[in-house]
């Protein structure tokens, strides 16, 4: 018996998964002219060639079959990544920021979220940016103490999710479902490094604040205009985190700067050790000469990979969504088991169990049927 599919969906399973035509063609027994047909709708599927493809790239067998009642649109990903990665370690994030979008909206069905500003748009320099978005947020100039928290409070989607690659901090953007828009950051589970994260998820808000409204970064970014928007949420980071004036008041107090008192610094400003003195350069509180003794003597002790220090605190876990399915699991409203189901009948969609563990950050076993249950009639005695 033949079935046609949804060959969009396919495709997106297919890059999800790191795979190519031919290789996907190569695991499933047919060409690869015949996967680039199944993508485009152009031809039907036989079971057994469906059924292949459904165990080779282990996604939900509506996945494939179903359509969208709901209109879905991604505005594109800003990614904070090294120079290496490349657009196949790029794109499991379309997928993953299409779930946490669709489990937030369904999930708002019964839960208050603190409100996004959907209309942020600041402009001038990412210092003035900074500034101004600390003002709108009231933190006056004081440290931040957990990014995370601060982010998820007004409204931003923060999850963990496994990249597969080190090469990959973290990558946002926006999405709409219906008339509603959702902005997400994606952070790789991997990197623990709280020091490093408060900066990273900075950045990530810095496109939000910025750049967000102003570009579709895949259609409307490419070479240098991509880089100089990376580095304008860089400064904006640096900006945020650190202050001008509190910072410099604290850098000075002594009347003079050297590698200790940045490290008697680090544990207040909640950034690494590199990110203060690249501030500090930058405020023109060290010059060159001191700004490349200090990069040498960072250099010399080890601290490229893990500063001294880096392991007293400990990261911040997203908190938003995984609070709000264990209170809809708790008033009995939906059971990890049954989620898929919810989604497939509001929205027409269903994902991988391990995708929604993840970014609902609840254990994969939770998703499995239980073989036994308690008899309610005896616990009543």
């Amino acid at each position: 018996m033949a079935l046609r599919i949804n060959g969009t969906r396919l495709k997106e399973a297919r890059l999800f998964n790191h795979l190519t035509m031919s290789s996907l063609a190569d695991q499933v027994g047919v060409s690869k002219q015949a996967i680039s047909k199944y993508e485009h709708n152009k031809i039907e599927i036989s079971s057994n060639v469906f059924q292949k493809l459904v165990q080779v790239l282990n996604f939900p067998l509506y996945f494939f079959t179903d359509v969208e009642k709901v209109p879905y649109q991604d505005d594109g990903t800003f990614y904070r990544s090294r120079l290496t990665a490349t657009q196949s370690e790029k794109q499991p994030s379309k997928t993953y920021k299409k779930a946490a979008a669709y489990l937030r909206d369904y999930f708002e069905n019964y839960i208050d979220f603190p409100t996004l500003d959907t209309n942020i748009e600041l402009d001038g320099s990412p210092e003035n940016a900074a500034n101004e978005l600390r003002e709108l947020w009231q933190l006056d100039d004081r440290p931040i103490n957990d990014i995370v928290d601060l982010m998820e409070r007004h409204g931003l989607i923060i999850v963990n999710v496994d990249f597969n690659s080190n090469k990959i901090d973290a990558r946002s953007g926006y999405v709409e479902i219906g008339e509603k828009q959702y902005y997400i950051v994606l952070v790789n589970a991997e990197n623990t490094n709280f020091f490093r994260e408060q900066f990273t998820l900075a950045h990530e808000l810095g496109h939000y604040a910025m750049h967000a409204k102003l570009y579709h970064p895949q259609e409307d970014l490419l070479g240098q205009d991509y880089r100089n928007i990376e580095n304008e949420a860089n400064k904006f980071a640096s900006a945020f985190l650190m202050p001008k004036d509190s910072f410099t008041a604290d850098l000075t107090r002594d009347g003079f700067i050297n590698l200790d008192t940045f490290i008697d610094l680090k544990s207040k400003w909640n950034v690494s050790i590199a990110a203060m003195v690249h501030r500090a350069h930058d405020l023109e509180l060290i010059d060159d000469r001191e700004y490349v003794k200090l990069q040498k003597q960072i250099s010399y002790r080890g601290w490229r990979t893990k500063e001294i220090m880096d392991d007293e605190k400990i990261m911040s876990e997203p908190k938003a969504l995984n609070q709000a399915f264990e209170l809809l699991e708790e008033h009995q409203v939906v059971h990890p088991k049954d989620l898929n189901d919810k989604l497939r009948e509001m929205y027409g969609i269903v994902f991988p169990n391990e995708i929604l563990s993840q970014i609902l950050g609840i254990d994969l076993d939770k998703f499995r049927s239980s073989i036994v249950r308690l008899k309610t009639s005896e616990i009543k005695k």
